[in-house]
């Protein structure tokens, strides 16, 4: 007899097959184990519930990966660290009196590893937090977002937030799985200050034909633009019509509108502020645009220093920027006007080159 069940035995362990078998299936031997879900690196206890009536169990053998070969473990109670992901775990039953049995079960072990996209933005603008976790074998079933900054977490899957105040942030992402396996990570989010442009004018933005105005920005910024596509900190204006500057610091921008009329000539004279004598053939010299109504004209040129860069008593829109032959350096120039009505004008000319 011995010899017999010896035989039996090893034909089972020799020859493995499956036979999968409902809790419920009536008969002596009854084969179940319990097997909770866990976390990645955490250990999963294999826990055999089978019951056997008239008789009882002789062996418990375990097939840990899913080969058919009940060989990986025995006992009644087996602990074992699985890989991430879902595993095909079978428990054979031997009783004393030969019957066997065999079930198998998805043993699952989940993993989560939480990360999220992130763009530093400027305040008070929208920023979009995305998260791109990846789990294994288990589902996200909560989110905690913490922007840093002392409001309110968020449960959102992808929130919108918007920070109040320049500086650096931690946000910080807890994601939550149903088999309660948590990951976390914080990333820093830098937030710029608001932009403030500082806008100015070397003539008036209300002009005649003819003349023109220098508008230019004053202060520190990374790059500017303006609607005419120039990218320089001033630009020159000589037409009508709306206008914008944008500039940006950090990431961060700030746009201002301006407009600029142009008026046709009146009876009055009607002197330049601004001419540009690099020689391109444009704004080359200095002209009172309306001479041939208002002259003769007696003009004179002083530096900011009050010395007199130019005079002709019978101006003939000749001036170009230069005094005893050299060429003016980039500046603000004053003059003195005095025409047929022997009204004296005076004012600035800018030179820019």
């Amino acid at each position: 007899m011995k010899t017999l069940l010896s035989f039996v035995f090893i034909f089972f362990l020799t020859f493995p097959f499956r036979v999968v078998a409902s809790p419920n299936d009536r008969g002596s031997l009854i084969v179940d184990f319990s097997a909770p879900s866990v976390c990645f690196g955490n250990v999963t206890t294999l826990t055999s519930q089978s019951t056997v009536s008239g008789d009882s169990i002789r062996f418990q053998l375990w097939d840990l990966d899913g080969d058919g070969k009940f060989g990986d473990a025995t006992g009644d109670i087996v602990v074992h660290v699985f890989p991430t992901g879902s595993h095909d775990v079978g428990l054979k039953v031997i009783t004393w009196g030969g019957e066997a049995r065999a079930i198998y079960k998805l043993v699952t072990v989940g993993e989560i590893r939480v990360d999220f996209n992130y763009e530093n933005g400027c305040i008070d603008q929208d920023l979009h937090f995305s998260d791109k976790s990846a789990v294994t074998g288990d589902i996200i079933i909560a989110r905690i977002w913490n922007f840093g900054d002392g409001s309110s977490p968020s449960i959102d899957q992808n929130p919108v937030h918007a920070f109040t105040a320049a500086g650096n942030y931690e946000v910080k992402l807890i994601a939550y799985t149903q088999s309660g396996c948590t990951d976390s990570i914080a990333h820093t989010v830098t937030i710029g200050d608001i932009v403030t442009i500082d806008l100015r004018f070397s003539g008036d933005t209300i002009f005649l034909i003819g003349d023109s105005v220098i508008a230019y920005v004053q202060g520190a910024y990374d790059s500017v633009r303006w609607s005419t596509g120039s990218n320089a900190s001033s630009i020159i204006i000589k037409t009508k019509g709306s206008y914008y500057v944008k500039a940006y610091v950090g990431g961060c921008s700030a746009m201002k509108y301006f407009n600029i009329q142009v008026n046709k000539y009146g009876s009055a004279p009607m002197i330049m502020t601004l001419f540009t004598p690099n020689g391109d053939g444009l704004n080359d010299r200095w002209e009172i645009l309306n001479l041939l109504s208002v002259g003769p004209c007696d003009a004179t040129v002083y530096s900011r220093s009050g010395e007199k860069v130019f005079s002709n008593s019978v101006y003939a829109n000749e001036w170009d920027g230069t005094f005893k032959g050299k060429a003016l350096a980039n500046d603000t120039y004053y003059y003195f006007v005095r025409c047929f009505d022997d009204i004296l004008l005076q004012g600035t000319i800018n030179i820019l080159k």
